[in-house]
């Protein structure tokens, strides 16, 4: 535990006191020492202190203490070896995602590296897939239907910034918020962006590195910045028959 009286603040003021004097160098290990304390702190109690937001955001409003821990070991962990671990730490996040997310539903799987801004205007479905590296930014609600995919690197971001309020610096201004909302069966492909306020339908690709700023109707293909429709996927009428590609023909086989 962090003796009493040292707080964040006194950590803080020492480590800008060593800065100043330069007794910084060769000395990191006091401040790297009281962090860790300060750490071992929150695990032991769940306090956390939150800043407000310049930009108008409201993060704070949106981690509780309870809710803020859990959030808080998430990260924790990904920063850990055992996050390497995929079956373990697969599980280890699902149990975690119940006391993150505003709902989850089952075998939803989180690879590490994913970027929960809160998880309290998230619902998943069944059997969602968010790779490594990707972002849940859900300062808005966000809402992801079953067995959709979100790719590696991929972000889901629901709030702007006000641009025409001349009277402030821009990045004070205050924020804008929009919902996000993903059908089932889909994909958000390999660093794609969808902005605030799109709804993607049911069975829609977006392909990689694919900007989706309006909305996307069931069982379209999309690419770009902005994302444009590439095709339609249609149902097949009867299974596939076909033998796989692999299978010599019969004048290749071996007696």
């Amino acid at each position: 535990m962090t003796e009493p009286g040292r707080t964040e603040e006194d950590v803080l003021a020492s480590l800008e006191a060593s800065v100043e004097d330069g007794s910084f160098v060769g000395g990191a290990g006091e401040f790297l020492t009281a962090s860790g304390k300060l750490v071992s702190r929150l695990l032991a109690t769940g306090q956390l202190s939150i800043a407000a937001d310049p930009f108008g955001g409201g993060d704070a409003d949106l981690a509780t203490d309870e809710h803020g821990y859990y959030l808080n070991v998430w990260r924790m962990f990904d920063r850990t070896p055992a996050s390497m671990m995929p079956d373990y730490a697969i599980k280890v996040r699902r149990l975690l995602a119940a006391k993150i997310f505003k709902h989850i539903g089952e075998e939803v799987i989180f690879h590490h590296d994913v970027y929960i801004l809160s998880g309290k205007n998230t619902s998943l479905g069944n059997g969602v897939f968010v790779n490594r590296g990707s972002t849940i930014d859900d300062r808005g609600p966000i809402t992801v239907g079953d067995h959709t995919m979100i790719a590696a690197g991929a972000i889901l971001t629901t709030h702007g910034h006000i641009l025409n309020d001349f009277s402030k610096p821009l990045p004070f201004g205050g924020r804008t918020m929009a919902p996000i909302t993903i059908g089932s069966n889909s994909v958000i492909g390999f660093r794609s962006v969808v902005m605030p306020g799109i709804t993607i339908g049911d069975r829609v690709i977006v392909a990689s590195n694919s900007v989706v700023t309006s909305d996307i109707p069931d069982r379209w293909v999309v690419g770009g910045a902005p994302a444009r429709k590439i095709k339609e996927i249609v149902p097949r009428d009867q299974p596939d028959t076909e033998r796989p590609h692999t299978e010599k023909p019969d004048t290749e086989r071996e007696a």
